[in-house]
């Protein structure tokens, strides 16, 4: 094992995800809460309307709960080296058996539509899906993947990897991590 490296989410995009989901459902509530009253003259609109997007974000905000938890505040750990290993939970992906790398909206669940996943398919042909809750900026973890992943991975996955960008991405992103170190 030559290092472990936490990849974190970040703290602003916690409190965004908090307000987006948790806030918007309690507005929502007000709002079916004013039309129950009648404190307002759209109250056929309100009712409904707050039924809806209350119960929407509600179960939304059940669903990123993880992201507020000790366990959201790590999104993926990384063992570099030869034998080195991405994972998450009771996710685990050796890094020379990944095929692919990616992260990204999906179809594979409900949550996919909403949230971004890392994907990883490995040379099995299995899917491994990791969430990051929209806490996990997408720089952090090309970064990541950069640094610590793509030295290790087969020519095959490091070929699939930089495919997925222009050589004029792949360098602007490579001078903002030589900044950063």
């Amino acid at each position: 094992m030559d290092g472990l490296i936490e990849v974190r989410g970040k703290m602003f995009f916690r409190c965004w995800l908090f307000l987006a989901t948790f806030g918007f459902g309690a507005a929502s509530l007000w709002l079916f809460y004013m039309g129950m009253t009648f404190q307002t003259k759209y109250y056929l609109l309100a009712i409904p309307a707050g039924l809806f997007f209350s119960l929407f974000f509600f179960t939304l905000f059940l669903i990123v709960f993880p992201a507020f938890t000790k366990k959201g505040n790590v999104i993926f750990n990384i063992i570099e080296g030869e034998n080195g290993r991405l994972f998450s939970g009771k996710k685990s992906v050796d890094i020379k058996d990944m095929k692919s790398i990616r992260m990204d909206w999906h179809r594979y669940s409900l949550k996919g539509i909403f949230l971004m996943d890392v994907l990883i398919r490995t040379r099995e042909n299995r899917m491994v899906r990791i969430p990051t809750y929209n806490i996990l900026p997408e720089p952090a973890f090309y970064k990541a993947v950069e640094l610590h992943i793509l030295p290790h991975m087969t020519e095959e996955a490091r070929q699939d990897w930089i495919g997925q960008f222009t050589d004029a991405q792949r360098n602007a992103y490579l001078k903002e991590f030589d900044k950063d170190r």
